[in-house]
C-alpha cells in the first residue's frame, strides 16, 4: 500500500512519490540563497520540525527556508554540488536537509 503525506496547509499527497516530487520542482525553480514563500515555506518547516520527531533529532529553532548549495563530502570522499533546502535558524545559520528523507520519515 503506498504511503501518503499530508502537510500542514491540508494538501495531501497520494503517494511518497508525489509529495517528493512537488517539493523537489519547488527546490529546483528556486534559485539558490531565495527565501520560501507562503505557503510552502510554512509547509516546509512543518515538515523539518516534524522530521526531527520522528528520528529523535534535536530540532532546531527554525525560522525560515532558503535553497542553496549542498557541497559537503559524501561517504565515499566524493563532493557532490546539489540543490537544496535549508532552514534557516533565529540566529541567521542554515542547515541543509534532505526533503526527500525527511518526506519519508513523516510519510504514513
Amino acid at each position: 500500500m503506498a504511503k501518503k503525506v499530508t502537510i500542514q496547509s491540508g494538501k495531501t499527497f497520494p503517494t511518497l512519490k508525489a509529495a517528493q516530487e512537488h517539493f523537489g520542482k519547488i527546490r529546483e525553480a528556486t534559485e539558490p540563497g531565495t527565501r520560501l514563500g507562503e505557503p510552502d515555506r510554512s509547509d516546509v518547516l512543518d515538515i523539518y520540525r516534524r522530521y526531527c520527531s520522528a528520528t529523535n533529532w534535536q530540532a532546531e529553532d527554525v525560522v525560515d527556508v532558503i535553497t542553496e548549495w549542498d557541497n559537503r563530502q559524501r561517504p565515499a570522499r566524493n563532493y557532490a554540488q546539489t540543490k537544496a533546502l535549508a532552514v534557516v535558524t533565529a540566529s541567521g545559520a542554515t542547515s541543509v536537509f534532505s526533503i526527500d528523507r525527511a518526506l519519508a520519515a513523516i510519510a504514513v
